[in-house]
């Protein structure tokens, strides 16, 4: 018995038909670490492995993945050869092997002289394709998720590391606070003149808080303006208070008037305890806006992710997209961002976590297209029943060639390993499972993709 026979492919086929198969094909044989198939060269022969096994890989965001192999009996090349593309993954030998080759003339003709071989590799190359692009799109959603924790973590990072810092100031400012307001207290200080200075003390640390910022050149003259007259009226450390004292938008006229009824022995105590009280303030307020923006970011992942929501809910397109470029906020420092939001653009029934990767995907290209500069905007309208976002930029726009294949599984414009071909495929699929459309219009300096949703959701 032929050894073809004991492989399934070629199961329960005539002798007529094993000598085309045997006329039309030839054999490759391969050592280890020989590859018959590299990703993105084209594809010109189809193969079944008779001896060894081949280990079949993809590149993925720059790394290698393995995606199976194919021993003897398994066949590959097919889904290239059908679809007429390069090839998408390497397929090197990891044994001696020993491969039956058809040329893509003679694969084509396979199916009609070889009817029942010809169902089962489509059966086979439905399946593989169907397993493909649902591992494909795990580790895209899986990168996507890398990407964005990445992202968060960075932006939690420097709050988190702001307070730290702050915690750690304080820690040290408050014996130096204590100790000039003990020292107020022990000397010949009347009652009056404490209450005086307390009010004093409240009025400018609400001062501090709304204090407008400096230029760098203001706040330096006014510092060694501050600092000289500190020095005058012989003040220890005068120019660090300086830069307390201006920071908290103070003058020399406040700071006369607020030492003018004490005496001089105790004016360097009220100035310093003055300093520290600002400087303490100063620091519980750091604290106070890095552990607000710690949690503005947890709740906008909170809000980006539809935790703890069902499936579908009344979705609030302008907190979704504001929650999305709050992930993305790492990637939008250089990138000036235009919205033009329909203020009375009512919810749409929907899935908001899809709605929000859809919002991630199109903004996220936007900003790959501006190579992290540019102009972004984000537009929303209320069109009839349906509501209209809109995600445009000003980068160099989508080649006319490309465009008819934007939506295309597996089809990029990145470098090999950096895209995976399918952040548009899902954007497509999402809005489509929504009811919903998109349309895409390019020119050099302009690209929107524009996406219409029904209002009353998915029927």
């Amino acid at each position: 018995m032929h050894e073809l026979y004991q492989i399934p492919l070629f199961e329960g086929i005539s002798e007529a038909e094993l000598q085309w198969l045997l006329d039309h094909s030839h054999e490759v044989h391969l050592q280890p670490g020989d590859c018959f198939f590299r990703e993105n060269e084209p594809v010109s022969q189809f193969y079944v492995v008779l001896e060894g096994e081949l280990q079949v890989t993809r590149s993925f965001n720059g790394s290698p993945t393995v995606l199976g192999t194919t021993p003897r009996g398994i066949m590959g090349g097919e889904m290239d050869l059908l679809n007429g593309s390069v090839s998408h993954v390497n397929a090197c030998a990891i044994l001696p092997s020993r491969l039956m080759v058809f040329e893509t003339d003679d694969f084509r003709q396979l199916f009609a002289a070889c009817p029942l071989v010809g169902t089962r590799i489509l059966q086979t190359t439905a399946q593989r394709m169907a397993g493909i692009a649902t591992a494909t799109k795990n580790q895209e959603k899986m990168a996507a998720l890398g990407k964005l924790s990445a992202g968060l973590a960075h932006e939690l990072n420097n709050p988190a590391a702001a307070a730290r810092r702050a915690a750690k100031t304080l820690h040290e400012a408050l014996p130096a606070l204590q100790t000039h307001a003990l020292n107020l207290n022990s000397v010949e200080t009347d009652p009056q003149q404490l209450e005086r200075l307390a009010a004093f003390q409240q009025q400018v640390i609400q001062r501090a808080a709304a204090a407008p910022t400096l230029s760098p050149l203001q706040q330096a003259d006014q510092e060694e303006e501050i600092g000289e007259w500190l020095d005058r009226h012989g003040i220890v450390q005068p120019w660090e208070m300086a830069a307390t004292f201006v920071s908290a938008g103070l003058t020399i006229d406040d700071l006369a008037e607020l030492i003018e009824p004490i005496s001089a022995e105790c004016k360097g105590d009220v100035l310093a305890w003055l300093h520290n009280s600002l400087y303490v303030a100063g620091l519980l307020n750091e604290i106070e806006h890095s552990t607000q923006r710690i949690s503005e970011l947890v709740t906008a992942v909170k809000a980006y992710t539809y935790m703890d929501q069902a499936p579908v809910q009344e979705v609030d397109i302008h907190q979704g997209l504001e929650n999305t470029l709050t992930m993305l906020n790492h990637k939008l420092k250089k990138v000036t961002i235009i919205r033009e939001y329909d203020p009375d653009l009512p919810p749409v029934q929907g899935r908001g976590g899809e709605l929000n990767q859809v919002w991630t995907n199109l903004i996220d290209n936007a900003v790959d297209a501006l190579n992290g500069e540019g102009k972004l905007w984000l537009i929303t309208r209320c069109e009839n029943n349906f509501a209209m976002v809109e995600i445009a930029d000003n980068g160099p726009g989508i080649p006319p060639e490309v465009m008819p294949r934007l939506f295309e599984p597996f089809f990029t414009t990145k470098e090999v390993g950096v895209g995976s071909g399918l952040g548009l495929d899902i954007v497509y699929r999402i809005v489509s499972q929504h009811d919903g459309s998109i349309d895409v219009q390019s020119e050099p300096g302009h690209t929107r993709f524009i996406v219409r949703l029904p209002l009353e959701g998915p029927q």
